[in-house]
This record gives C-alpha cells, sequence and structure tokens, in this order.
C-alpha cells in the first residue's frame, strides 16, 4: 500500500513540475534569457542577469516547496489502511520527491553547504507563508491573498473578479518585487539617480505584460458562458479587465514614474487584446503566466519603446498609446461579441 501511495505521490509530483514550463514562454523571463545571451555573446558572465533570476527563483520557492503528500487529498489518506509505521515510512519516502530537497542535495554536493543551508530555509519559509494563507482563507472573517473588498460600479464585480486572479498568479508579485526594490532604492539610497526610476517602472510592466495576452487564461469554460448571458458588450467585459490591470500597474508605479509604467501598459493591452480574443491561452494558478512570442516579443519591444519616448521625448506618446488602447478595446470587443 505504502508502495502504491509514493508512486501516485510521485506521478502527481512529476506532473506538477510539468507546469512550470509556462515561464518558457513569460516576457520577464524572456527578457533575462535575452540579457544571458548578450553577456554571453561578448563571453562575459551574466553577472546583470543573477539579481533577477535570484527573484524568479525565490517565488518559484512557494509552489515548489508544497508537501508532496499535498497533491493527494487528505480524505483519501484518512480512509487508507495505514498504520502510524506505514505514515512515518510514507513521509519519509515522499522527501525525496522533493524538489527543493533535490537542488539542496546538489548544492551540497558542490560543497555549497551554506548556500544548501540557506536555500532551505527559504524554503521553510516559503512553505510557512503558504500554510498560513492556506489557514487564514478558512476562516469566516480571513483575508486570504485574493480577497478584494467590492467595488461599486455596473462593472464592480467584473473588475473585483479579474484582481482576484491577477493576485493568484507570481507575475503580480514578481512586479511586486520591482516595485518595492525601486522605491527602496528612491527612499535609502544616498544619490539615487533619477533616471533609474523609468527603468523600474518599464520592468513593472514587462512583469506584468503577459497577463495582457491572457486576459481569459484563468477563466473556465463555465466562467465565459456566464460572460455571454451579461447583459454587457464584449467592449466593457474587455474594459474591466483592463481596469484591473491598469490600477494595479499605476499602484505599483506610483513611487517610481507614472509615465513610462502606464504608456507601457496600455501598449501592451493594446497589443495583448488581440491574442486573448482570439485564442485565449489556459493558466494555472500560482505559476508564471505563458504567453506567444510571436506577439509578445513585438509587444515588449513597442512598449520599451513607446515608454522610454513618454519619459524622455514627450507626454503625447501617452496619449497615443491610449488612443491605441482605445481602438483595439473597441475592435476586439466586437470580435469577441461575434464569437458568441
Amino acid at each position: 500500500m505504502v508502495l502504491a501511495i509514493w508512486q501516485a505521490v510521485r506521478r502527481a509530483v512529476r506532473c506538477d513540475l510539468g507546469t512550470f514550463q509556462s515561464i518558457r514562454l513569460n516576457h520577464f523571463f524572456l527578457f533575462v534569457a535575452l540579457m544571458i545571451a548578450g553577456d554571453l555573446a561578448v563571453r562575459q558572465p551574466p553577472r546583470s542577469s543573477y539579481p533577477l533570476l535570484l527573484l524568479l527563483g525565490m517565488l518559484m520557492l512557494f509552489p515548489i516547496s508544497s508537501d508532496p503528500l499535498d497533491k493527494i487529498p487528505p480524505t483519501r489518506l484518512e480512509i487508507w489502511p495505514l498504520d502510524l509505521r506505514d505514515r512515518l515510512r510514507l513521509r519519509l519516502a515522499t522527501l525525496a520527491l522533493s524538489p527543493v530537497l533535490w537542488f539542496a542535495a546538489m548544492l551540497a554536493l558542490f560543497g555549497k553547504w551554506g548556500i544548501a543551508a540557506a536555500f532551505l530555509a527559504a524554503a521553510a519559509g516559503a512553505q510557512g507563508l503558504v500554510v498560513w494563507r492556506q489557514r487564514l482563507a478558512r476562516r469566516p472573517r480571513g483575508i486570504p491573498f485574493g480577497l478584494v473588498p467590492p467595488i461599486p460600479s455596473r462593472l464592480g464585480g467584473l473588475v473585483r473578479n479579474h484582481l482576484r486572479q491577477m493576485l493568484s498568479v507570481l507575475d503580480t508579485y514578481l512586479a511586486l518585487a520591482l516595485a518595492a526594490g525601486g522605491a527602496a532604492y528612491r527612499a535609502l539610497g544616498a544619490h539615487p539617480d533619477p533616471a533609474a526610476f523609468p527603468i523600474f517602472a518599464l520592468l513593472v510592466g514587462l512583469a506584468l505584460s503577459t497577463g495582457a495576452q491572457c486576459l481569459f487564461g484563468l477563466d473556465s469554460a463555465a466562467a465565459m458562458a456566464r460572460y455571454r448571458l451579461l447583459p454587457l458588450r464584449g467592449w466593457q467585459i474587455l474594459l474591466a479587465k483592463d481596469a484591473a490591470f491598469l490600477g494595479v500597474l499605476l499602484l505599483l508605479v506610483l513611487p517610481l514614474s507614472v509615465l513610462p509604467g502606464l504608456t507601457f501598459g496600455l501598449t501592451a493591452l493594446a497589443a495583448g487584446h488581440f491574442p486573448s480574443v482570439s485564442r485565449p491561452l489556459p493558466q494555472l494558478r500560482w505559476r508564471f503566466l505563458g504567453g506567444r512570442m510571436i506577439s509578445g516579443v513585438p509587444q515588449a519591444v513597442l512598449g520599451f519603446a513607446l515608454g522610454c519616448a513618454a519619459s524622455r521625448v514627450s507626454p503625447w506618446f501617452l496619449a497615443a498609446a491610449g488612443v491605441a488602447w482605445l481602438l483595439s478595446l473597441l475592435v476586439c470587443g466586437r470580435r469577441w461579441e461575434r464569437q458568441c
């Protein structure tokens, strides 16, 4: 029985690790990969990408450090005929399936004992936060990370729903970490460089930009059916999702630089409406979103170009991005209605 359960957990862990492949088409990950390729092309170690890789790895610790036995429903574990010795053997056997222990063991084999210990401590802390969030979510008056207060207006329910979706993917927390780093640099730096804050704002927009291609990625088939039953036009449904996206982006770039960050966000939405409506990509919660490279690369390049131009040349580039967003909203709203 213990061997059969261990094999079931192993299959579940293998399938769970396969879900992390979405990061390969995440815009921020592609940007870091481009930085690494540029350094290697000139035969330099990619030191500039180390902080960003560390940030990505730390965020992935939260889903990776989960208990392998959590992949089995608790009710099923309770009904299986296992005594205390069997449960202890199962617990020890499933530890070998933890990716965190694999990585720590690899570091230890190369003599990096201090880094391995720090990695295990960080993983334990991440798992503690996950367990705390899960317990808090079960309380009647608890405040889980995904809870958002009611938003008045006709579209308030849809805006609230998309805000909850944004809080359940790692891209939002990546953007939050970048914004917090930029704000700390502004507040604590001895002589902060003013040119750094537009760059921070553009990086925040880049971290969120994959979500502009996946506006319906976390919506189930039932949710899509409910959208079509609502007495709303297609552009109104897209507007509700855009309002949540732009609200989060604006809040994060406020301590940095609003003009380039908002320009990047509007450009990302203007380009992201088309893949979101034509071919929605299913996404998973607590993972990095994965978009499409064929439309993601032009989206990121154009967003960076217009964001830099809005910051350094003229605010009219923000207006141009806004006009492009409005046109995309109307065109893609009609396309969404024709698909009903």
